[in-house]
């Protein structure tokens, strides 16, 4: 795969901005209260360096599970992405008990938790991937979401070792609460040179900047 310029991942950030400035929107409405999104940080790593990285950020002997809201997509030219939303499951709970109210019983809440997070996951994951493709003019069909509960060791198992990950990290704050989230963007190499080639005539941007390859 080419490697991607400065200039190139600005503009990619930039992309996410404002897709995820959209999902943030439409979220605030769903848990009734502000959303404040941070800039997300951009990288394209593989499946082998995401996960010795997310298993060296949970502290020693740390179990914290992590909930994984996946979603496939997609579109004209071979396109193809599987979008993973990702929250620390404590934080996913919380986002459901504002959904449905803090006055709701927990007991109803754990009923309801499964069928909620997809519901979130559809609007933000959806939202995004809206955003972009309308950026991009073209059209994403995408799957149900399918929720999970994964330990970090086995979040991205089922994954081919050799698909490249986009990952934009974000910062979701929340009145009190300060979670912090992945969206995941899982693609063969194709997929991913194509979508850098888009961001690249949306912005404008000298096509293959680098051109160089690794």
């Amino acid at each position: 795969m080419r490697t991607f310029s400065e200039l190139e991942m600005d503009a990619l950030t930039e992309a996410f901005n404002l897709s995820l400035g959209e999902a943030a929107s439409t979220f605030s409405a769903i848990v009734r209260e502000e959303i404040e999104l941070s800039v997300p940080t951009i990288e394209i790593v593989s499946r082998e360096e995401l996960t010795g990285r997310l298993e060296s950020a949970q502290p020693a002997g740390a179990t914290e599970r992590l909930c994984r809201i996946n979603q496939h997509f997609c579109a004209a030219g071979g396109f193809q992405t599987d979008a993973l939303l990702l929250f620390p499951e404590h934080g996913s709970l919380e986002i459901v008990r504002r959904m449905l109210g803090d006055d709701t019983a927990i007991e109803h809440i754990t009923e309801l938790e499964q069928d909620a997070l997809a519901e979130i996951g559809n609007i933000i994951i959806n939202s995004c991937m809206s955003s972009l493709a309308s950026l991009f003019g073209s059209e994403m069909h995408g799957s149900l979401p399918r929720v999970q509960s994964r330990t970090v060791h086995t979040l991205l198992d089922d994954k081919a070792a050799t698909d490249v990950i986009l990952v934009a990290r974000i910062g979701m704050s929340m009145a009190a609460h300060n979670l912090h989230g992945f969206v995941l963007f899982i693609m063969d190499v194709p997929s991913i040179e194509h979508f850098m080639d888009r961001v690249s005539r949306y912005f404008k941007l000298p096509l293959y900047d680098t051109g160089e390859r690794v």
